[in-house]
């Protein structure tokens, strides 16, 4: 009860309109060939946004007509062991007093009356049994096609997810190259940076050198 509840201030009702709105939808998407193409991802944002789960049972009960109910109430009842415990009573207290009764009997023995009373009960109660088997198989089929409705609106929805996942992946794995890319181009300048640099230091370590052995002789000559 608290659910339903839930269910009904969350989600709108849906009308007549929004059901054929579903329905031509799903029979679009059932005719394509392909989840995965562009036409198939137009009805899927078409279809998102509708609430195809629906209450079959609910809207059928409602629409239901008093004979529908008491066929389906008689049913419950006939289908119950209280009925059958209540029946075989009766039929063990209508023998019994019959037969205690002896020639005062108001149904002798073989009991015509209640022949005729189990046979008018067996002929009333098979056809409005049958009415609630017929009401109970329209539930089902019902049932089973906002089932398919739901299961195919699932469907869907995966396979969007699906292809999502495989553009954020391609996408990720670009990023990923793209970014190695830039590291290796990183690590190649900065070697060429330090060979540069150690380049730098060796030349600048070997004019130091020549320097040096310039300016010794003319130090040795000063010093004579």
């Amino acid at each position: 009860m608290y659910n339903d509840l839930l269910l009904n201030r969350i989600v709108p009702p849906v009308d007549d309109e929004s059901d054929e709105e579903i329905q031509g939808l799903i029979d679009e998407i059932e005719e394509l060939d392909s989840l995965l193409s562009p036409e198939a991802q137009e009805l899927i944002r078409d279809l998102r946004p509708l609430i195809v789960t629906d209450n079959v049972y609910e809207d059928i009960d409602e629409e239901a007509s008093f004979g529908d109910r008491l066929a389906d109430k008689l049913a419950i009842v006939a289908g119950s062991w209280k009925f059958i415990l209540g029946f075989a009573f009766f039929m063990l207290f209508w023998v019994s007093m019959n037969m205690y009764l002896g020639g005062q009997a108001f149904d002798p023995f073989p009991f015509i009356l209640l022949n005729l009373m189990l046979s008018t009960l067996a002929a009333l109660q098979a056809p409005v049994i049958l009415m609630s088997q017929n009401r109970q198989g329209a539930k089902d089929r019902a049932a089973a096609d906002n089932d398919f409705q739901v299961n195919l609106k699932n469907e869907v929805e995966i396979a969007d997810l699906h292809r999502k996942m495989d553009v954020l992946a391609d996408a990720l794995t670009m990023q990923t190259r793209l970014v190695n890319a830039l590291v290796e181009a990183r690590r190649k300048e900065l070697n060429a940076t330090v060979r540069l640099i150690e380049h730098s230091r060796s030349s600048g370590a070997a004019n130091n050198a020549r320097n040096g052995l310039q300016m010794s002789p003319e130090a040795d000559g000063l010093g004579r």
